[in-house]
């Protein structure tokens, strides 16, 4: 490649991995800022669904894999088992990552297209725009 760092499916189990820690340290805090703007559910349920992730990671064969494999079963889990708002949101994100990564590794230019395909998903599905929540 010319330039362009490129990266596996174990860099992408990884990335999901250190997500999962850094939720699993702010989900009091992530609850707390929902409770405020919400119905308080967002850090149990972000939770939830990275613990499922990470239970769907464990399954996956071991040995090298293309960079979509740990998204799209991260995606699964988080699609299939986690309820409330952010299970099917945040599926739909990591689904998106790895339609754009496809069969190939994990670049630069792949993670902006999914980062787009996956901003128009959200939007479509969650009829959201510009602006926020009146009255937060």
């Amino acid at each position: 490649m010319t330039g362009t760092k490129a990266f596996d499916g174990v860099f992408t189990a990884g990335w999901m991995r250190r997500f999962a820690e850094t939720v699993a340290v702010t989900e009091e805090e992530l609850t707390r800022l929902d409770q405020a703007a919400g119905d308080g559910d967002f850090g149990v349920n972000l939770l939830t669904g990275v613990r499922c992730a990470l239970a769907a990671l464990d399954r996956l064969p071991p040995g090298r894999q293309a960079a979509a494999v740990p998204l799209g079963a991260a995606a699964g889990a988080f699609l299939d088992e986690v309820g409330g708002t952010s299970g099917p949101l945040f599926g739909l994100v990591l689904q998106e990552l790895a339609a754009a990564v496809g069969a190939g590794p994990l670049t630069g230019p792949a993670l902006a297209r999914g980062a787009t395909a996956a901003l128009e998903a959200v939007q479509r599905v969650g009829e959201a725009g510009g602006g926020g929540k009146e009255g937060v």
